[in-house]
């Protein structure tokens, strides 16, 4: 009896190890299914193929890259982009991904960059190397990094309290704390830059208005692959900010984020 009490306990600890294989061995068949639909042509069959991995739970670069092909194949800018905006932030640094990108981005209709009042130009140099540092890695490698430079740390600060001569392990410990702190503190701007919304347009076009309902004036109309960053919410609707400082409100609906 009490065996079978014992096995059974080790079946119910086991079972969440169980499901995980289960999904992983689900999203390989998937994906072998996806590119092969891809390779004949069948794109809308590969979507399909990948979008079911993502439901699965699994986050993967390859698969949003994969998808950014497919949708960009259907004619599909806005999803294409947002695909390859996801598997950039898993892998920041693929240049097929950021090629892509850049390539997708030719055929959107709104042409949009900072200009001489918008946001982006009231950002100092140092801002903008630090954005660019912290898009050079993803944040698991930020994690992975400080807890390196941490254990490092904490390793060397243990020798040197038996060591006698400890004058060139100050040295490396104070090299390693300050690259602990350039790693630390960059994992937690990457957290805060990475819990600002930004979003892009998937419907062929869309009215931005002043407030959040039909009824507020329209200010311009924009189309599909247009990129924002979501500043506030109200029920339905976006209150977006686009790279040239212009605020409006968006419909949910019309919308992805990222």
């Amino acid at each position: 009896m009490k065996e079978k009490i014992v096995i059974f306990g080790l079946l119910i600890l086991l079972l969440p190890f169980f499901e995980v294989y289960g999904d992983i061995e689900s999203a390989t068949a998937l994906f072998k299914k996806g590119n092969q639909s891809y390779e004949e042509g069948k794109f809308k069959q590969a979507i399909e193929e990948y979008e079911k991995i993502l439901d699965l739970g699994i986050k993967n670069f390859r698969v949003f890259y994969n998808l950014g092909n497919s949708y960009f194949r259907q004619n599909q800018l806005g999803k294409a982009i947002a695909s390859y905006r996801r598997a950039l932030v898993l892998q920041p640094r693929d240049e097929d991904a950021k090629a892509n990108l850049s390539f997708v981005k030719l055929f959107t209709l709104d042409k949009i960059s900072a200009g001489s009042t918008g946001e982006e130009q009231k950002i100092n140099p140092l801002f903008n190397m630090l954005r660019w540092f912290l898009n050079l890695w993803s944040m698991d490698e930020f994690a992975l990094l400080a807890s390196f430079f941490y254990t490092l740390s904490m390793v060397l600060g243990i020798l040197m309290i038996f060591k006698r001569s400890r004058r060139y392990l100050r040295v490396v410990f104070v090299t390693l704390l300050i690259f602990l702190l350039i790693f630390g503190s960059s994992l937690f701007a990457k957290i805060y830059f990475d819990s600002v919304d930004y979003g892009v347009v998937v419907s062929s076009q869309v009215e931005v208005r002043s407030g959040p309902g039909e009824d507020f004036i329209l200010q311009f109309t924009g189309h599909e692959g247009l990129e924002f960053r979501v500043d506030e919410e109200a029920e339905g609707w976006y209150r977006i900010l686009l790279p040239n400082g212009i605020k409006g409100w968006i419909p949910k609906e019309a919308v992805e984020i990222i």
